[in-house]
C-alpha cells in the first residue's frame, strides 16, 4: 500500500483506536477521497496555482510525476 504512491496521514484528534475504525469503514465500504491530479511540471504548478488563487480548485491538489500517473 505504501509504496505505490499512497501516504496515510492521522492526527490527534481521536485515539488509534478510533483511527482504526476509521480506517476499517473506509476499507469496508470502499471510501476514497476526491482529487484532482496535476501534472508535476511548470505547466502543471502553474494551472494548480491558477485555480488556487480563483478559488476554483475543488478537493484536494496533487502533483503527480508523469510515469507515476495511472488515470
Amino acid at each position: 500500500m505504501f509504496f505505490a504512491g499512497y501516504s496515510v496521514r492521522s492526527s490527534l484528534v481521536a485515539s488509534r483506536a478510533k483511527h482504526d475504525e476509521m480506517l476499517q469503514f473506509a476499507a469496508t465500504h470502499d471510501v476514497k477521497p476526491w482529487v484532482e491530479n496535476f501534472e508535476l511540471s511548470e505547466s502543471g504548478i502553474a494551472e494548480v496555482a491558477e485555480k488556487l488563487q480563483a478559488n476554483k480548485l475543488r478537493y484536494r491538489g496533487v502533483l503527480v510525476a508523469k510515469d507515476a500517473s495511472t488515470s
